[in-house]
């Protein structure tokens, strides 16, 4: 028999023995079974360590010297496998320096035998009360984690059925796999899915495969030894290296060319690599995230993506529904983005009906924008129909004009939403405006204003900003 289990007392603390002498075993267990507590004795590390996988405990009591584990090692799975887990060492006046020295990798206490008993109930007293606490902190992270996952804002149930698929997994270290079109938001999802997860004090790191060429992405994901090719004067970890602990990002992951792919799957197979250049294997752990906009198992018919590799990426995959298949949420992504512009502004009913009749290729992405072009290029505190681009009011049948000014409208039609143009001329306030919102970026703040980055360029030089 590999243990046996000893008495259930609810006000207690559930404590594993790993014991191999049974005298000494049997005589702790009767002790703490006195005091309250539910006690198991195994007498191996093999099925000490199954025991603390089939159910939750409160203390290990762990002897250094088993007849098939060291008490060492097994305490370095334990802290890895069930950080919450408080462990006191039991070991012969012998060892007393090896029990000292686990102190540093993380047990609780030690003990020597034989134990003056009083104080052996008072350290698993005090054992189990640290274990609770540890368990209620991750508990109360855990809720706060969620509560701050609130940039997810979704009505619509399909949706809603993916965040509760992300919840019921984020714990695990099974590699998620999103797909969706370009915009609905898989980068805002990958990121909740670290924060939900136990590797959320670590780094997020992300990667955009489709943005590196082909002959970086090596160096890029693996890092770098100094000298490695021409220019890589200094050493560069990598995006693997970088993530050690926390979770790795690649989206659009079906543009990773076939032979990165070859060393990618070496990676989630064994969990070492090398860096350009190297001739030392080094390590890392991390949870892989996906995300790809296309369909990746047409992707392994055509040859163009590795069948081992979609295998690995495709542990649990969940889709983001477009956004013109959950025309609820339009409502309440414009008043999140609303609350972002510089200042408070409101949408007409009119402007509201038109952005949700509109079938937004761009998802999410491409109603950021349009809010926030909108209230950027409006003088007044409302955004009508008229203040959108003017793809979208087209959409909604052009534009809807007041009462007073219908019959005007007969004669002179009012213009279209107001883009700026190269004939406009540069604008001070609204340039100036742009670029502060886009933090200075050029590219995006022309995308705001409706203008190429060359017609940008030229008002910026003209205006001397």
């Amino acid at each position: 028999m590999p243990g046996y289990t000893s008495g259930v007392n609810a006000t207690g603390y559930r404590v594993l023995l790993a014991e191999d002498e049974a005298t000494f075993g049997l005589t702790v267990a009767r002790f703490l079974q006195k005091a309250g507590h539910e006690v198991k004795v195994c007498s191996t590390g093999k099925a000490a360590m199954k025991a603390l996988d089939a159910a939750e405990w409160d203390v290990l009591l762990l002897d250094l010297k088993l007849p098939d584990a060291d008490g060492v090692d097994m305490l370095a799975q334990v802290r890895k496998e069930h950080p919450e887990l408080q462990t006191i060492i039991v070991t012969g006046f012998a060892n007393v320096q090896s029990a000292i020295d686990t102190m540093r990798l993380g047990a609780f206490d030690y003990l020597t035998k034989p134990p003056n008993f009083e104080e052996l109930g008072m350290r698993v007293e005090k054992a189990g009360e640290k274990t609770l606490l540890e368990r209620e902190n991750r508990r109360l992270r855990f809720q706060v984690q969620r509560n701050l996952a609130s940039d997810i804002l979704t009505r619509a149930p399909a949706l809603q059925k993916v965040l509760r698929t992300i919840e019921m997994v984020a714990a695990a270290r099974t590699p998620v796999l999103i797909e969706g079109e370009s915009g609905v938001g898989k980068e805002l999802l990958a990121q909740h899915v670290h924060r939900l997860s136990p590797r959320s004090a670590k780094a997020f790191v992300d990667l955009n495969c489709a943005a590196v060429p082909s002959s970086l992405l090596e160096s890029e994901l693996f890092g770098y030894e100094r000298g490695a090719f021409t220019g890589a004067g200094n050493e560069k970890p990598g995006l693997v290296e970088v993530a050690d602990g926390g979770t790795l990002f690649l989206d659009e992951v079906g543009e990773m060319a076939g032979e990165i792919q070859s060393k990618f799957l070496r990676v989630l197979d064994s969990g070492t690599f090398y860096r350009v250049g190297a001739t030392r294997k080094r390590r890392a752990d991390f949870r892989l995230v996906c995300a790809t906009n296309r369909d990746l198992k047409a992707e392994v018919a055509a040859g163009r993506f590795r069948k081992d590799l979609f295998f690995r990426v495709n542990g649990v995959k969940v889709v983001i529904p477009p956004l013109r298949e959950r025309p609820e949420d339009v409502p309440l992504l414009v008043e999140h983005f609303a609350r972002q512009l510089p200042r408070e502004m409101q949408l007409t009913p009119a402007a509201l009906r038109a952005l949700q009749v509109y079938d937004w290729p761009g998802n999410v992405r491409e109603l950021h924008f349009a809010v926030e072009r909108a209230g950027l290029l409006t003088e007044g505190e409302t955004i009508d129909l008229n203040d959108l681009p003017p793809e979208i009011v087209e959409k909604s049948g052009g534009r809807v004009p007041s009462a007073a000014a219908a019959s005007a409208s007969a004669v002179a039609p009012a213009p279209a939403a107001p883009v700026l143009s190269d004939e406009d001329g540069p604008d001070l306030a609204r340039v100036r405006m742009a670029l502060e919102r886009a933090k200075w970026r050029r590219e995006r703040a022309a995308e705001i204003l409706g203008v190429s980055p060359r017609t940008l360029y030229r008002w910026i030089k003209k205006l001397g900003l």
